[in-house]
């Protein structure tokens, strides 16, 4: 009798376990999709705090977390322009309440290298209690801390990261790990299907900070190209030029695509030179691009350059797959002297599909 209270209780606790996460990810639901009506199941994930494992777990598709939305009298006023996952109808892409934080207008009026403090100050303000910023490191290892309180230190762990970003999964194991701090709370930098870092919360937010974080991480992907400052803060050390080079040709390396989600990474990340990969959507299909740099160290990293600026020339003028490596041979062949002008076959090498 004693074995079946038990087992009876256990059971208990896991059905309100799963209730309290059923709450979690519609409530989520509800904020993310009235904010972005075009939100996806990965982005959803991300703001209720929960794997993307565990909310297909709990709604097996966005038709039925939306379902279960409408069914709720509260959340009558839910109404999404599309149910599927793809992009919303052309002239559906407003949005139907004003935001925390605008980036544009952000990135228009503050120095890019004043950006983090900035964020920071407005992310205090919102939430009233101290809130840090962290990034995360070129190699994937930890989130480095680049402004506000330093409570949780320098550097954290990073679970599951691809390079300097995080999927749904990585973010949701950090969350429950740094639960374990009492008063946490953390706020994706999230992005297309990528997490690029992370404003932690101390304390309760007297509003939680997931819009400013997802304008924050659009804000800042607009000012990395302007200052250096959220390039520094993401490298624990100084790489070598070539290996610099080759972070600068790399794509995000977590890139969602129409139907699929694409993760890719170089490794050792602060040495070597000259591999690269390439992932670009267009209109006509997915271009996948793999490729081995000829030589070694800087001028693996210069015959990379260059075989990928003719890559990226030929596809954007609208050439085919072996017109496109054509010209990286040419190309190679006649702007790098001391190269033998040889191709290595084995790559680079070029995948698409068509829609």
């Amino acid at each position: 009798m004693a074995t079946q209270a038990h087992e009876s209780k256990q059971t208990n606790l896991r059905r309100a376990d799963a209730l309290r996460n059923d709450e979690r990810i519609l409530e989520a639901a509800k904020r993310l999709l009235e904010q972005s009506p075009s939100a996806t199941l990965s982005d959803i994930a991300i703001a209720a705090g929960v794997s993307r494992s565990t909310l297909y777990r709990r709604f097996p598709s966005r038709d039925a977390l939306i379902a279960k939305l409408d069914s709720r009298p509260q959340d009558g006023a839910v109404q999404l322009a599309e149910s599927g996952e793809g992009p919303l109808p052309v002239g559906r892409l407003g949005r139907q309440r004003s935001l925390a934080l605008d980036a544009i207008q952000v990135f228009d009026v503050v120095p890019p290298a004043l950006l983090p403090e900035q964020l920071v100050a407005e992310a205090q303000r919102i939430a009233e209690v101290p809130v840090a910023l962290y990034v995360l490191d070129i190699d994937g290892s930890r989130l480095l801390h680049m402004a506000g309180s330093t409570r949780l230190g320098k550097e954290l762990e990073a679970p599951f990261a691809i390079g300097p970003e995080l999927d749904a999964d990585g973010i949701a194991i950090l969350r429950n790990e740094l639960a374990e701090f009492r008063g946490v709370e953390l706020f994706a930098l999230w992005l297309r299907g990528r997490a690029i870092g992370a404003l932690i919360a101390f304390g309760h937010p007297r509003e939680a900070l997931t819009e400013l974080a997802r304008q924050a991480a659009a804000a800042v992907t607009l000012a990395d190209r302007y200052t250096d400052a959220f390039a520094s803060a993401q490298r624990g050390k100084q790489p070598k030029a070539a290996a610099e080079i080759q972070q600068s040709l790399l794509p995000p390396r977590i890139s969602r695509v129409t139907g699929a989600e694409v993760a890719g990474n170089v490794l050792p990340t602060y040495e070597v030179a000259g591999d690269w990969f390439d992932v670009v959507e267009n209109p006509d299909g997915i271009w996948i691009t793999l490729a081995d740099g000829l030589g070694e160290s800087t001028r693996a990293g210069a015959s990379s350059a260059v075989a990928l600026g003719a890559l990226r020339a030929s596809r954007r003028s609208g050439a085919t797959i072996g017109e496109a490596l054509m010209v990286i041979h040419q190309t190679l062949r006649s702007s790098l002297t001391g190269i033998r002008p040889r191709m290595n076959w084995k790559s680079p090498t070029a995948l698409t599909w068509r829609h």
